[in-house]
């Protein structure tokens, strides 16, 4: 936030529903609600990016002034915070499963489905993204599915985080590879077909001896230049083979 005031109406915007009361606003009576505003960033996001939600835009959209908007949310940042709990809240929370294994597993495949569905939470930072009540909840449920174990109270976050983590990069790959699908107007395997014999025409022969061989593999299964998905299936196994020693 960019000062401790902005800091303070974040977390009364963020909890106000639970406070039942929405930060002070100064001006005439108001025609939207703080919900209207998260509401309608979260659509144009949708449609056409972070970046498309300017505070000019969205007092558009929504039929107000510019000012009038920020007598509701005083910054773009506090805004944003805003869209990414609200997201949350849409979201499913995974019950447990027979085995902390599958609801760790069950809990990366929401986070990525997630990002899939609203890739501009990508592009916004995740630090103090932890702040309301939405994501509290979802984290308070993550912990509860290790707490049985007997691991330290850092160890539990550091688990939530690194799946997080992993989650994150691999949701950035799926998405890149639909919004190049968009941008081009081709599927990979379309791409493919014109990319990998013009490849391998220019490429010299025997310079690339490993890079070649695995990507002419990787081009036969996929036809593109690789599967997020399967990407994700193989590296989520690892990641939670990697834990395993902890969540005996």
């Amino acid at each position: 936030m960019s000062t401790a005031d902005d800091a303070r109406v974040l977390v009364r915007l963020l909890w106000r529903a639970e406070a039942g009361v929405e930060a002070p606003r100064r001006g005439p009576r108001q025609r939207v609600s703080v919900d209207d505003i998260v509401t309608t960033a979260i659509r144009l996001a949708d449609a056409n990016g972070l970046g498309a939600v300017s505070m000019r835009a969205l007092a558009a959209e929504l039929g107000i002034g510019p000012m009038s908007l920020y007598t509701y949310v005083p910054t773009r940042d506090v805004l944003v915070a805003l869209m990414v709990d609200q997201v949350t809240a849409e979201a499913s929370v995974p019950s447990p499963s027979p085995t902390v294994l599958e609801s760790l597993a069950r809990v990366a495949r929401v986070l990525r489905a997630e990002y899939l569905a609203h890739p501009w939470l990508l592009e916004a930072t995740p630090w103090r993204q932890v702040l309301g009540p939405h994501r509290l909840f979802r984290y308070e449920r993550q912990l509860e599915l290790l707490e049985e174990l007997a691991i330290s109270d850092m160890q539990r976050d550091n688990i939530i985080a690194l799946v997080g983590a992993f989650v994150t990069g691999n949701a950035r790959e799926a998405v890149g590879e639909r919004r190049a699908a968009v941008e081009t107007g081709m599927t990979d395997a379309q791409w493919w077909e014109v990319v990998g014999p013009e490849l391998a025409a220019v490429m010299p022969a025997g310079v690339f001896p490993l890079a070649g061989r695995v990507g002419s593999a990787v081009g036969e299964v996929h036809q593109a230049p690789g599967a997020p998905d399967d990407v994700f299936e193989f590296g989520l196994a690892r990641v939670l083979d990697g834990l395993r020693p902890l969540l005996r």
